[in-house]
């Protein structure tokens, strides 16, 4: 509670300093949500909804074809600016046993192309975690995803060129847990740098890595869990509780390609933890995804960010989308038996708009387990109707 009313405050005070204005200055409703301007200050409230249905089997019981259904994400989201240079944001998710805080963040353009940002946001460490839930082309994201550390809290310095973006911060842990990661993640830094050697019609290459270095006290502990194509279904594997931290080091490299509507995309991540008495343990994960508009057209890029984010939408025009993904976690090693599981997934698209989307998946998954502990398999189907602005 500290943690979230130190955050908070400043972003709290622009926020109540402008609300009288209200009522008589500038207000615009459309697809990006309810826009409010006074003088240099705007203010945008948006949100989010995703409400999910699913169908899975339960390996621990032994029962197949369980259906469930319900909000997978429910977000309040305000964002701001006062001028060219001060930006904020402040999210509030709702739904799930996660709900809680999840940006809330004031950031400063001192000069061009070059950001300071405190508070709490994903840590520039995998553009996976990076795009939008909006955006991604599952419901759910890959297996090694699991090994990014999400959101942090902490400030980081950020700046972009062309064709480059380079990020680096201190975070500690995040302000709440987060699509069933814990939000602890010890204290230290982290920091990504991204290329785009070609971009010409639309064809772009994409290069980035990206490191992290985080130090624990003696009382803290880390876990890893991953699910099975969606949130509704059971864990798919877990690392159980890590304790007697001393540090962790994790890596990221990844490579993408577009030409024009089809996107090709692979990841793979690494994090090695250092402990104090017990054996040092090394996790590892991979992914490759690929996606196609069959409707045509292209996929989003930011150099700010050096991220994809999603179909380049028109205002009221919509698009068809295509994916297949592969991906791998790894979460055996020493006394650690987490499994080695693989989840192959395909997924369909319909953007109806920039505010309305629904998507279906299909995930087979394959956990592997040391010793005499049976392995799991799992087939999960989803189906989701979005609506964000």
């Amino acid at each position: 509670m500290k943690k979230t009313t130190i955050c908070v405050a400043s972003l709290s005070t622009l926020v109540f300093a402008a609300a009288p204005a209200f009522a008589k200055d500038d207000v615009t409703v459309d697809d990006r949500g309810i826009t409010l301007e006074t003088g240099p200050i705007k203010l945008n409230i948006g949100g989010r909804i995703h409400v999910d249905a699913a169908v899975f089997d339960n390996p621990a019981t032994g029962e197949s074809r369980i259906t469930d259904a319900d909000f997978r994400r429910a977000r309040v989201e305000l964002s701001g600016q006062i001028g060219e240079s001060v930006r904020f944001r402040v999210d509030r998710e709702f739904a799930g046993n996660t709900a809680g805080w999840r940006n809330v963040w004031l950031q400063i353009e001192p000069v061009k192309n070059v950001v300071i940002r405190g508070g709490n946001f994903t840590v520039p460490f995998s553009s996976e975690d990076l795009q939008s839930s909006n955006t991604i082309p599952f419901a759910e994201r890959s297996l090694a995803s699991t090994l990014a550390p999400g959101f942090g809290l902490g400030g980081s310095l950020s700046a972009h060129g062309n064709r480059w973006s380079a990020s680096a911060g201190y975070f500690t842990d995040a302000l709440d847990s987060e699509d069933g990661r814990t939000a602890e993640r010890g204290d230290g830094v982290a920091g990504r740098l991204t290329f785009l050697p070609v971009k010409s019609g639309g064809t772009m290459l994409h290069f980035g890595v990206a490191g992290e270095h985080r130090t624990f006290n003696a009382t803290e502990s880390i876990r890893f869990s991953a699910d099975a194509g969606s949130k509704l279904a059971p864990t798919l594997m877990a690392s159980g509780g890590i304790g007697d931290l001393d540090n962790l080091t994790a890596w990221t490299g990844e490579a993408a390609v577009s030409f024009g509507p089809v996107l090709v995309q692979g990841y793979a991540t690494g994090v090695k933890i250092d402990r104090v008495l017990g054996s040092d343990l090394n996790f590892n994960g991979q992914t490759v995804q690929a996606s196609w508009l069959i409707t045509g057209g292209r996929y989003d890029y930011s150099e700010s960010q050096g991220v994809f984010n999603g179909p380049r939408l028109r205002k009221g025009k919509g698009a068809v989308e295509l994916a297949a993904r592969y991906s791998r976690l790894g979460l055996t090693d020493g006394t650690i038996a987490g499994g080695d599981g693989r989840a192959i997934t395909a997924g369909a698209n319909w953007y109806l708009n920039r505010n309305l989307r629904v998507m279906v998946d299909y995930t087979d998954s394959h956990v592997d387990f040391p010793g005499i502990v049976p392995s799991i398999d799992n087939k999960v189907g989803v189906a989701r109707l979005q609506v964000s602005f």
